[in-house]
This record gives structure tokens, sequence and C-alpha cells, in this order.
């Protein structure tokens, strides 16, 4: 099979040699983003990436995202993998722990997020969605509001892809509220 994903190496080049990330792990914030961190949190996402993700790729081609009697179906295949993808926590990298993230440097995330949607762009639409919409909230909302919002969000799984497949709420386009309404 083609190589549809970035070569390990190219990223390990970019990531340590020229951005050297782990210098990140110098300020407090970043501090547990060692280098051999980083390597892991790579490694695990290549491993999604090839292992589950890339063979179902032609699955979001050939059947496709529909939208039927008011509710939004996805290929069978991808519901396996969104569970893989959300019990890794790969959802939210970046962003803020107190609101549902894990907190890694955003170059971290976009290294992890190049080898999923390289992998798997149509199932990577859905997740991609709702930590954008997370972190505007985490931004414009008072706290009482993301005590609300998130808790609720992060129980249901943190992730558009239930919301629209499952529930019909549209959590990923930065309302909550139900399709039909």
């Amino acid at each position: 099979m083609a190589q549809f994903i970035a070569d390990r190496r190219d990223v390990d080049f970019v990531l340590h040699e020229q951005l050297r990330v782990e210098t990140l792990s110098e300020h407090e914030k970043y501090a547990e983003f060692n280098k051999k961190t980083i390597d892991l949190i790579i490694s695990e996402a290549r491993n999604l990436a090839v292992k589950e993700l890339l063979p179902i790729q032609a699955d979001g081609d050939r059947e496709g995202a529909r939208f039927e009697g008011g509710n939004v179906t996805v290929p069978e295949s991808f519901h396996k993998a969104w569970d893989l993808f959300k019990e890794g926590e790969w959802v939210a990298l970046s962003n803020d722990p107190e609101w549902g993230g894990q907190g890694m440097p955003v170059t971290i995330s976009l290294a992890a997020n190049d080898y999923f949607i390289g992998a798997n762009f149509a199932f990577m639409v859905y997740p991609r969605f709702d930590p954008r919409c997370r972190q505007t909230g985490a931004n414009i909302w008072n706290r009482s509001t993301k005590k609300t919002v998130f808790k609720k969000d992060v129980h249901r799984g943190m992730d558009r892809y239930d919301a629209v497949d499952r529930t019909g709420s549209r959590i990923g386009c930065g309302r909550i509220d139900h399709c039909g309404s």
C-alpha cells in the first residue's frame, strides 16, 4: 500500500531538530512533555492512524455520511475507530485540561492530527469541529456556563460524532440544541 501518511523520520526531524519541541518542557505549563513523552504520543498517534483509521478510509468515500429521516449516519466501520479515538483521549489534545482537553503543546497536537487526517480525512471531519468550538467557549463563556456545558459535554464523550450521529444535537457546531429546533 502506498504511504498516505507522513514518514515518522520526517515528523521527528521537524519536531526535534527544527522546532526542538522538547524545550517546551522547560516551561511550567508543559513540564510533563519531555522528549520521551512526545515520542510516545507521536508513536501512539501513528499506530492508531495506520492500524485503525487507514484501513477504513475507503468506507468514508464509498458509504459516506447520510442524512435521512432527520438522522445523520456514518459508515459502520467508523464506530469502532471512534470508540478507540475517544478512549485514547485524542479529541482535544491541546485544549485546557480544566475543560476536557489534554493541555499538550499545539505543535504536538498538530503532528498527531497530521497522522489522523492523512490516514482518514473523512473520519477526521467529525472530531475536528469540537475542539475549536470548545476552545472558543472556554475563551468567551463565564465559569458557570463552562461548568454546565463542558461537564455535560464531557460526559457525553466530548465529541461531535456522538452528538450528531447518535443524539442529533449540534455541539460541534458551537451550539447546543437539537437539529430539528
